[in-house]
Protein backbone atom coordinates (compact mmCIF):
# COMPACT_ATOMS: atom_id res chain seq x y z
CA UNK A 1 0.00 0.00 0.00
CA UNK A 2 1.54 3.38 -1.09
CA UNK A 3 0.66 6.34 0.57
CA UNK A 4 1.20 9.63 -0.56
CA UNK A 5 1.50 13.40 1.65
CA UNK A 6 0.48 16.84 0.83
CA UNK A 7 1.60 19.98 3.09
CA UNK A 8 0.03 23.32 3.88
CA UNK A 9 2.20 26.19 4.51
CA UNK A 10 0.56 28.98 5.99
CA UNK A 11 2.28 31.83 6.57
CA UNK A 12 1.14 34.34 9.16
CA UNK A 13 3.89 37.52 10.42
CA UNK A 14 6.83 35.38 9.27
CA UNK A 15 6.00 32.05 11.11
CA UNK A 16 5.40 29.46 9.45
CA UNK A 17 2.57 26.42 10.05
CA UNK A 18 3.46 22.65 8.30
CA UNK A 19 0.09 20.86 8.09
CA UNK A 20 0.70 17.35 6.99
CA UNK A 21 -2.09 14.92 5.44
CA UNK A 22 -1.65 11.60 5.06
CA UNK A 23 -3.68 9.08 2.87
CA UNK A 24 -3.10 5.70 0.96
CA UNK A 25 -3.91 5.65 -2.78
CA UNK A 26 -6.40 2.65 -1.61
CA UNK A 27 -8.00 5.02 1.01
CA UNK A 28 -9.10 7.77 -1.66
CA UNK A 29 -10.48 7.18 -5.20
CA UNK A 30 -9.06 9.21 -7.94
CA UNK A 31 -11.83 11.98 -7.75
CA UNK A 32 -11.04 12.26 -4.63
CA UNK A 33 -7.75 12.75 -4.75
CA UNK A 34 -8.10 15.27 -6.99
CA UNK A 35 -10.28 17.24 -4.91
CA UNK A 36 -8.01 16.60 -1.75
CA UNK A 37 -5.28 18.21 -3.79
CA UNK A 38 -7.47 20.96 -5.03
CA UNK A 39 -8.12 22.21 -1.49
CA UNK A 40 -4.36 21.47 0.28
CA UNK A 41 -2.19 23.88 -1.36
CA UNK A 42 0.61 25.95 -0.89
CA UNK A 43 -0.45 29.31 1.09
CA UNK A 44 2.38 31.37 -0.37
CA UNK A 45 4.60 31.01 -3.66
CA UNK A 46 7.48 33.55 -4.65
CA UNK A 47 9.29 32.93 -7.63
CA UNK A 48 11.30 36.12 -6.94
CA UNK A 49 14.48 33.89 -6.26
CA UNK A 50 14.35 32.18 -9.72
CA UNK A 51 15.03 35.10 -11.63
CA UNK A 52 17.65 36.15 -9.60
CA UNK A 53 19.06 32.88 -9.68
CA UNK A 54 19.21 33.15 -13.59
CA UNK A 55 20.68 36.74 -13.56
CA UNK A 56 16.68 38.19 -14.96
CA UNK A 57 17.49 41.54 -13.64
CA UNK A 58 14.34 44.01 -13.02
CA UNK A 59 14.67 46.59 -15.75
CA UNK A 60 13.22 50.10 -15.77
CA UNK A 61 10.89 51.53 -18.97
CA UNK A 62 11.60 55.04 -18.04
CA UNK A 63 9.01 57.61 -19.87
CA UNK A 64 8.31 55.50 -22.50
CA UNK A 65 4.88 53.50 -22.27
CA UNK A 66 6.34 50.01 -22.77
CA UNK A 67 4.74 48.41 -19.83
CA UNK A 68 2.95 45.74 -21.57
CA UNK A 69 6.27 45.14 -23.61
CA UNK A 70 8.10 44.59 -20.68
CA UNK A 71 5.87 42.28 -18.70
CA UNK A 72 5.38 40.12 -21.60
CA UNK A 73 9.11 39.95 -22.33
CA UNK A 74 9.74 39.60 -18.91
CA UNK A 75 7.61 36.16 -18.82
CA UNK A 76 9.29 35.20 -22.14
CA UNK A 77 13.30 35.64 -20.57
CA UNK A 78 11.80 33.68 -17.21
CA UNK A 79 10.23 30.68 -19.46
CA UNK A 80 12.98 30.28 -21.47
CA UNK A 81 15.81 30.63 -18.47
CA UNK A 82 13.60 28.11 -17.04
CA UNK A 83 14.82 25.85 -19.73
CA UNK A 84 18.05 26.82 -19.73
CA UNK A 85 18.93 26.89 -16.47
CA UNK A 86 20.07 31.01 -16.96
CA UNK A 87 18.95 34.14 -18.00
CA UNK A 88 19.09 35.94 -21.10
CA UNK A 89 18.12 39.56 -21.65
CA UNK A 90 15.76 39.42 -24.63
CA UNK A 91 14.80 43.05 -26.19
CA UNK A 92 11.53 44.90 -25.87
CA UNK A 93 12.47 47.43 -28.48
CA UNK A 94 12.62 44.67 -31.01
CA UNK A 95 9.29 43.26 -29.30
CA UNK A 96 7.96 46.59 -29.53
CA UNK A 97 8.82 46.99 -32.96
CA UNK A 98 7.70 43.62 -33.91
CA UNK A 99 3.98 44.22 -32.76
CA UNK A 100 4.09 47.47 -34.70
CA UNK A 101 4.97 46.07 -38.11
CA UNK A 102 2.07 43.32 -37.44
CA UNK A 103 -0.31 45.75 -37.04
CA UNK A 104 0.75 48.62 -38.87
CA UNK A 105 0.64 51.04 -36.51
CA UNK A 106 3.23 53.13 -34.79
CA UNK A 107 2.76 52.89 -30.80
CA UNK A 108 5.22 52.85 -27.92
CA UNK A 109 3.65 49.67 -26.07
CA UNK A 110 0.35 47.50 -27.24
CA UNK A 111 -1.78 45.05 -26.10
CA UNK A 112 -0.74 41.18 -25.23
CA UNK A 113 -2.08 40.11 -28.26
CA UNK A 114 -0.22 42.27 -30.84
CA UNK A 115 2.43 41.82 -28.90
CA UNK A 116 2.04 38.02 -28.91
CA UNK A 117 1.55 38.50 -32.89
CA UNK A 118 4.29 40.34 -33.12
CA UNK A 119 6.48 37.39 -32.01
CA UNK A 120 4.52 35.10 -33.98
CA UNK A 121 5.59 37.11 -36.98
CA UNK A 122 9.20 37.95 -35.78
CA UNK A 123 10.84 36.36 -32.62
CA UNK A 124 12.33 37.74 -30.25
CA UNK A 125 16.10 38.80 -30.76
CA UNK A 126 18.49 39.55 -27.28
CA UNK A 127 18.54 43.27 -25.47
CA UNK A 128 22.30 43.39 -27.00
CA UNK A 129 20.99 42.67 -30.53
CA UNK A 130 18.57 45.47 -30.55
CA UNK A 131 19.33 47.52 -27.06
CA UNK A 132 16.44 49.68 -25.51
CA UNK A 133 15.86 53.19 -26.41
CA UNK A 134 15.39 56.00 -23.69
CA UNK A 135 12.71 57.58 -26.13
CA UNK A 136 10.07 55.88 -29.13
CA UNK A 137 11.93 55.91 -32.31
CA UNK A 138 9.18 55.01 -35.06
CA UNK A 139 11.37 54.83 -37.94
CA UNK A 140 13.32 52.13 -36.28
CA UNK A 141 14.38 48.97 -37.69
CA UNK A 142 15.88 46.46 -36.29
CA UNK A 143 19.07 45.35 -37.64
CA UNK A 144 19.99 42.17 -40.05
CA UNK A 145 21.63 40.55 -37.20
CA UNK A 146 18.99 41.16 -34.66
CA UNK A 147 16.64 39.56 -37.41
CA UNK A 148 18.57 36.67 -37.46
CA UNK A 149 18.93 36.24 -33.68
CA UNK A 150 15.42 36.71 -33.58
CA UNK A 151 14.24 33.60 -35.63
CA UNK A 152 16.79 31.47 -33.89
CA UNK A 153 14.71 32.35 -30.70
CA UNK A 154 11.10 32.08 -32.34
CA UNK A 155 11.60 28.58 -33.12
CA UNK A 156 12.39 27.57 -28.89
CA UNK A 157 8.99 26.46 -28.34
CA UNK A 158 7.44 29.91 -26.66
CA UNK A 159 3.84 29.34 -25.89
CA UNK A 160 1.35 31.95 -24.57
CA UNK A 161 -1.75 30.29 -22.09
CA UNK A 162 -4.63 33.15 -22.03
CA UNK A 163 -6.20 33.04 -18.42
CA UNK A 164 -8.20 36.22 -19.07
CA UNK A 165 -8.41 37.77 -22.54
CA UNK A 166 -8.64 41.71 -22.63
CA UNK A 167 -11.98 42.97 -20.85
CA UNK A 168 -12.11 46.10 -19.51
CA UNK A 169 -15.27 46.20 -18.00
CA UNK A 170 -14.77 43.49 -15.65
CA UNK A 171 -12.63 42.56 -12.69
CA UNK A 172 -11.59 38.18 -12.35
CA UNK A 173 -14.21 35.63 -11.89
CA UNK A 174 -13.40 33.23 -8.85
CA UNK A 175 -11.76 30.98 -11.84
CA UNK A 176 -9.68 33.28 -13.10
CA UNK A 177 -8.76 34.00 -9.78
CA UNK A 178 -8.30 30.33 -8.71
CA UNK A 179 -6.34 29.66 -12.08
CA UNK A 180 -3.88 32.68 -11.43
CA UNK A 181 -2.81 31.30 -8.23
CA UNK A 182 -2.18 27.75 -9.57
CA UNK A 183 -0.08 28.75 -12.21
CA UNK A 184 2.25 30.61 -9.91
CA UNK A 185 2.41 27.33 -7.54
CA UNK A 186 3.67 25.52 -10.75
CA UNK A 187 6.01 27.93 -10.79
CA UNK A 188 4.99 30.37 -14.07
CA UNK A 189 4.92 33.96 -13.95
CA UNK A 190 1.58 35.28 -14.87
CA UNK A 191 1.20 38.68 -17.26
CA UNK A 192 -1.01 41.09 -15.96
CA UNK A 193 -3.19 44.21 -17.35
CA UNK A 194 -4.98 46.31 -14.58
CA UNK A 195 -6.63 49.44 -14.45
CA UNK A 196 -4.31 51.55 -12.39
CA UNK A 197 -4.57 54.39 -9.68
CA UNK A 198 -4.46 57.95 -10.97
CA UNK A 199 -3.05 58.75 -7.45
CA UNK A 200 -0.87 55.84 -6.69
CA UNK A 201 -0.29 54.98 -2.98
CA UNK A 202 2.01 52.00 -1.87
CA UNK A 203 1.02 51.40 2.13
CA UNK A 204 4.12 49.46 3.12
CA UNK A 205 5.23 48.04 -0.67
CA UNK A 206 1.17 47.02 -1.20
CA UNK A 207 -0.81 48.63 -3.88
CA UNK A 208 -3.38 50.99 -2.55
CA UNK A 209 -6.93 50.58 -3.13
CA UNK A 210 -9.06 52.90 -5.25
CA UNK A 211 -12.62 53.68 -6.51
CA UNK A 212 -13.79 53.16 -10.08
CA UNK A 213 -13.66 56.58 -10.57
CA UNK A 214 -9.92 56.78 -9.09
CA UNK A 215 -8.56 54.50 -12.19
CA UNK A 216 -7.31 54.51 -15.52
CA UNK A 217 -6.63 52.30 -17.99
CA UNK A 218 -4.08 51.10 -17.21
CA UNK A 219 -0.90 49.55 -16.63
CA UNK A 220 0.75 45.84 -16.59
CA UNK A 221 2.99 44.40 -14.48
CA UNK A 222 4.04 40.60 -14.15
CA UNK A 223 2.57 38.86 -11.18
CA UNK A 224 5.59 36.66 -9.48
CA UNK A 225 4.30 34.64 -5.59
CA UNK A 226 1.46 35.13 -3.97
CA UNK A 227 0.36 35.26 0.37
CA UNK A 228 -2.33 34.51 2.03
CA UNK A 229 -2.97 37.00 4.48
CA UNK A 230 -6.18 37.57 6.28
CA UNK A 231 -5.12 41.25 7.16
CA UNK A 232 -4.90 41.89 3.50
CA UNK A 233 -7.69 43.39 1.48
CA UNK A 234 -9.55 40.46 -0.08
CA UNK A 235 -7.46 37.54 1.84
CA UNK A 236 -3.81 38.47 0.47
CA UNK A 237 -0.75 39.78 -2.01
CA UNK A 238 0.02 39.00 -4.96
CA UNK A 239 4.28 39.80 -5.71
CA UNK A 240 4.75 41.85 -8.63
CA UNK A 241 7.67 42.93 -10.62
CA UNK A 242 7.34 46.55 -12.03
CA UNK A 243 8.43 48.16 -14.61
CA UNK A 244 6.81 51.29 -14.10
CA UNK A 245 7.43 54.30 -11.61
CA UNK A 246 7.31 53.37 -8.20
CA UNK A 247 8.12 50.15 -6.43
CA UNK A 248 9.80 47.83 -8.74
CA UNK A 249 9.36 44.90 -6.29
CA UNK A 250 5.90 45.60 -4.58
CA UNK A 251 2.32 43.73 -4.04
CA UNK A 252 -1.11 44.34 -4.64
CA UNK A 253 -4.04 43.18 -2.66
CA UNK A 254 -6.27 39.77 -3.82
CA UNK A 255 -8.87 42.54 -3.82
CA UNK A 256 -7.19 45.11 -6.22
CA UNK A 257 -6.65 42.69 -8.53
CA UNK A 258 -10.19 40.65 -8.43
CA UNK A 259 -11.82 44.50 -9.19
CA UNK A 260 -9.73 46.00 -11.67
CA UNK A 261 -7.42 43.05 -13.62
CA UNK A 262 -8.43 43.34 -17.39
CA UNK A 263 -6.45 40.10 -18.91
CA UNK A 264 -4.17 37.88 -17.77
CA UNK A 265 -2.21 35.10 -19.37
CA UNK A 266 1.59 32.81 -18.96
CA UNK A 267 4.44 31.62 -21.12
CA UNK A 268 6.34 28.91 -21.17
CA UNK A 269 9.17 26.88 -23.18
CA UNK A 270 8.52 23.47 -24.31
CA UNK A 271 11.89 21.36 -24.42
Amino acid sequence: MHGWVLERRLAWTGAVVVAVLCVTADALPADRQAAVEAIVTNSAVDLRPNFDKWGLDRRSQGDRGTCSVFTVTGAMEYALASRRGRGTALSVEFLNWASNDVTGEANDGGFFSDLWKGFVRHGICTEADCPYREAFDARLRPSDRAFARSRGLRTVGFQLHWIKPWDVTTGLTDAEFAAIKATLRRQWPVCGGFRWPKEVKWNDGVLGMAPPEGVYDGHSVLLVGYRDDPDQPGGGVFLIRNSGRGLADGAMSYEYVRAYMNDALWIDCGS
